[in-house]
């Protein structure tokens, strides 16, 4: 089994007593912290379809930028995961997801939401894939409880109200409303709550407003990654010729030099995430560190 902070051989067995009179006889007896680390019949753990959930619907990253935050992770630990695995675990997540909505006889929430005199609607819609299910999660803001989580084929108003009707059938008072600015969610909400204030998610208004500065921003990495690229590839490539014939001083710190190329390709390689995650500022950051560790290399004659 594979977790984000190790790779466990995991025996688990359920044990009962052998005696058929006995009456706990029927009861089988099994680990809870076992059951804990994964779900049944797979090898990732909880931990990483809870991890790459929060990253897709919680961060709203792409597919390929959670399989390469999910693989820097596991990195250290020596293994690997596929692509068709992440998608496959998302959609364990949302299973997990649907199980969790009841919120019916949720009284500690319903406490809450007294408390706070009504709740917030947060309808947030993400594809998993492109031509794929989307997956819409329906929250209440003030708690972050989730009300209501499916699969869908279509984002049509009926499927959004459809999709909200549990939420309706709560009879709480809802103070407002929060949606991506899809039309078909705007136009689901405000007949189902028409006193309540509609908004749209801060997320997504920034995302959009922050588009062309992102533009901007990869443009201006390309262009450095265009400049820098090719000399740093040769000097690798100048680097690896050296190294057989090298003596193993002279080795030790061509693998050196060679882990700082190394570097400085990965950092080319950054890509920027909206609102705040600009690739050229990412890159730039990472050219930076590079550089002040070059320094103190030369300064002090180490790393």
């Amino acid at each position: 089994m594979i977790t984000l902070d190790e790779v466990i051989r995991l025996i688990h067995a359920g044990y009962r007593c052998p005696d058929p009179q006995c009456p706990g006889y029927p009861r089988t007896y099994r680990s809870p912290a076992a059951e804990a680390l994964a779900l049944p019949g797979f090898t990732f753990g909880l931990d990483i379809v809870l991890l790459l959930g929060r990253l897709r619907l919680g961060k709203h990253q792409t597919v390929d930028e959670v399989h390469e935050e999910v693989l820097a992770r596991l990195a250290p630990l020596g293994v690997r995961i596929s692509r068709r695995e992440i998608l496959y675990l998302f959609e364990a997540y949302c299973t997990l997801l649907r199980a969790s909505s009841e919120v019916k006889d949720d009284r500690e929430w319903l406490a809450r939401v007294k408390t706070n005199g009504g709740s917030i609607v947060s309808v947030d819609g993400i594809q998993a894939e492109k031509g794929n299910e989307s997956v819409y999660v329906v929250r209440d803001a003030l708690t972050g409880r989730v009300l209501a989580a499916e699969q869908v084929t279509s984002s049509e108003t009926a499927v959004m109200k459809t999709l909200l009707a549990p939420v309706v059938a709560l009879e709480v008072p809802v103070l407002g409303t929060i949606t991506d600015a899809q039309e078909s969610e705007r136009q689901a909400v405000e007949p189902l709550w028409p006193q309540a204030a509609h908004h749209v998610c801060q997320f997504h208004a920034l995302r959009d407003a922050s588009q062309s500065a992102l533009d901007a921003d990869r443009g201006l990495k390309t262009a450095i990654r265009k400049h820098l690229q090719p000399k740093v590839r040769a000097v690798r490539k100048q680097l690896t010729k050296q190294i057989p014939s090298a003596s193993a001083e002279e080795a030790e710190q061509v693998s050196v030099i060679e882990d700082y190329a190394s570097g400085i390709l990965t950092a080319l390689t950054t890509d920027g995430i909206q609102p705040f995650k600009s690739a050229a500022v990412e890159a730039a950051q990472a050219l930076d560190d590079v550089e002040a560790s070059l320094q103190r290399l030369e300064k002090k004659g180490e790393p």
